[in-house]
């Protein structure tokens, strides 16, 4: 039998658990240890039990305070309120499973303690538990099983305990999974298919078994000078041999040599190269502070990073564009396998390229620009105030905006010194050419901000490693490239028959007989194809946020 005091922390758990009152399942189990019926107490914060047992399911879970009352509900429902983690007398496989999964929810980047770990144990452990408790537990068993298979299965980021209906398929998997013993096994199949997730799984796993042989008590890497390159000595560099060789930069086996040897040029190379740094081989400030990061703060990198790729629609099947913001890249995947890549420019801090799925239908050459309100105010105006014939130099007009049909208004019929910004009625439009800020063919996907792809004039940011410049849009390195790839197959036209076209003084749309699926993302860490982990720096300071949800145990 439970020693007394043993049963007596049980109660109290399951007390504080309670918060202040939630939807007990019990049975009535007669002479027999089958289940004969479902009878529903409510458990008060004091752990006494109302007189009248037994109530209506539907009507007491209104006064449920469960953060899962709805799924749990539904799920019950489904069941016809049979018991799902004990036979009325003792637990069975179905808890055992489950405990297991959650044992291993940090291979998902999730805390076993989010899902009552420690809670379970004790009920798993004791060595008999009576009818009462064992109903009172199974309603902590769902709680913690609802809420381990939606974070799995739809991520801990998109509030996924609310997203339930009554006729939400996960609630049928989790019926099915426990009238067959299949507890465990359909968790782990909950998981994202694609390979961004999968590939981030992965690369966790080996961080952690880094973590478990690195040498934590070794000091930070400092520089006596500058920089040091091929050729130079110093007492750091055994130091930093050991730690390339750790993350897998370095593969030789010297870690007593103070030489910047060609074999540790290439070795930091790697390194700066999966951080988003200018590979040069030279051991500079900026590659020691991404080598001086702890590899706690690399894990928590990637948990986060996982937490958002279980966000990601389906990718694992299809055509889909990706465009990952702190990567400064765009993807294109087909069936998963990468077919097509471009440097991006992206959003400066201050006007951040937002987060957006849509699905990208048409193609436009030769475009005009219709300059956005804020660009006009905060700079074509003081533009204009300092040069009158700025817009003529910029192959720029202006248009009124008090009819249907605009009409072109000549800019020295305004006095650009008294301005109501709040009540103008002109745009400026920029006319195709060369100088248009667009380039020479943009990318049109719907989607509330008025982002797309385009083409620029300025090629010279595409050098360098860290290109957030834009005020929201994103600029293609190669972007007729990207449209020789989407329009090959329907029309035939190759790179160069688009180049021609786009040359044209009138704008030409060309609609893609599929629409393409673009997801603009921001992962600051992630695994490329062949395994590689990278990392980049959170430029819109958004991992902070990430972190404060996902290691919130109410999520």
């Amino acid at each position: 039998m439970v020693q007394s005091a043993s049963k007596h922390r049980l109660r109290k758990a399951l007390q504080s658990y309670a918060n202040i009152n939630f939807i007990l399942l019990a049975i009535c189990l007669g002479f027999t240890s089958t289940v004969q019926a479902g009878i529903h107490f409510t458990l008060m914060s004091s752990g006494s039990l109302p007189q009248a047992a037994e109530v209506n399911l539907i009507n007491a879970s209104k006064a449920s305070s469960l953060p899962l009352k709805k799924p749990l509900t539904s799920l019950y429902q489904l069941r016809n309120y049979k018991l799902i983690w004990s036979d009325g007398e003792k637990y069975n496989d179905n808890a055992k499973q489950l405990f297991s999964a959650i044992q291993q929810a940090h291979e998902f980047g999730l805390n076993a303690f989010d899902y009552d770990a420690e809670l379970l144990q004790d009920f798993l452990q004791a060595s008999a538990v009576d009818p009462v408790l064992l109903s009172k537990s199974d309603i902590v068993f769902s709680h913690a099983y609802v809420k381990l298979a939606s974070h799995i299965s739809k991520g801990k980021l998109t509030n996924s305990q609310s997203t339930f209906n009554n006729d939400d398929p996960l609630l049928a998997i989790l019926n099915h999974a426990a009238d067959n013993n299949a507890i465990h096994s359909t968790i782990n199949n909950l998981q994202p298919k694609h390979d961004h997730y999968r590939n981030l799984v992965t690369a966790l796993a080996n961080y952690k078994k880094i973590e478990a042989r690195i040498d934590h008590q070794q000091a930070p890497l400092k520089l006596s000078k500058r920089s040091y390159q091929l050729g130079d000595y110093s007492t750091e560099i055994p130091k930093l041999r050991t730690l390339l060789h750790a993350y897998g930069d370095y593969r030789g086996n010297d870690f007593s040599s103070q030489l910047l040897d060609e074999h540790l040029m290439l070795a930091i190379s790697g390194f700066q190269s999966r951080h988003g740094l200018d590979a040069d081989g030279v051991l500079g400030k900026q590659t020691v502070r991404a080598l001086n990061i702890p590899i706690w703060r690399r894990i928590q990198q990637l948990e986060l990073n996982l937490a958002r790729a279980q966000t990601l629609p389906d990718i694992s099947t299809g055509r889909h564009l990706l465009v990952n913001i702190p990567a400064y890249k765009l993807y294109l995947y087909d069936d998963q396998q990468l077919t097509y890549q471009s440097n991006v420019v992206v959003g400066k801090k201050k006007h951040k390229t937002p987060l957006i799925s849509s699905q990208l239908t048409k193609i436009i050459l030769s475009p005009y620009w219709n300059v956005p309100k804020s660009i006009t105010h905060n700079e074509i105006i003081p533009a204009l105030q300092r040069d009158p014939n700025y817009l003529a130099k910029n192959n720029m007009k202006l248009l009124s905006t008090d009819s249907n049909l605009a009409r072109i208004i000549n800019p020295d019929s305004i006095d650009w010194f008294n301005i109501d910004q709040a009540n103008t009625n002109f745009r400026v439009r920029q006319e195709p050419g060369a100088r248009n800020s667009l380039g020479n063919i943009k990318f049109i996907f719907p989607n509330r901000h008025s982002v797309y792809l385009h083409d620029t004039p300025s090629r010279r940011l595409f050098a360098l490693p860290q290109r957030a410049f834009s005020h929201g849009c994103i600029r293609l390195e190669d972007p007729f490239g990207l449209a020789e790839t989407l329009v090959s197959n329907d029309l035939g036209w190759s790179k160069y028959d688009l180049l021609d076209l786009s040359k044209q003084s009138k704008s030409k749309t060309v609609h893609l007989s599929e629409s393409v699926p673009i997801h603009i993302t921001y992962m600051t860490a992630w695994a490329d194809e062949q395994g590689i982990v990278n990392f980049r720096p959170d430029i819109y300071n958004q991992d902070t946020q990430v972190l404060a949800s996902l290691y919130n145990a109410d999520n």
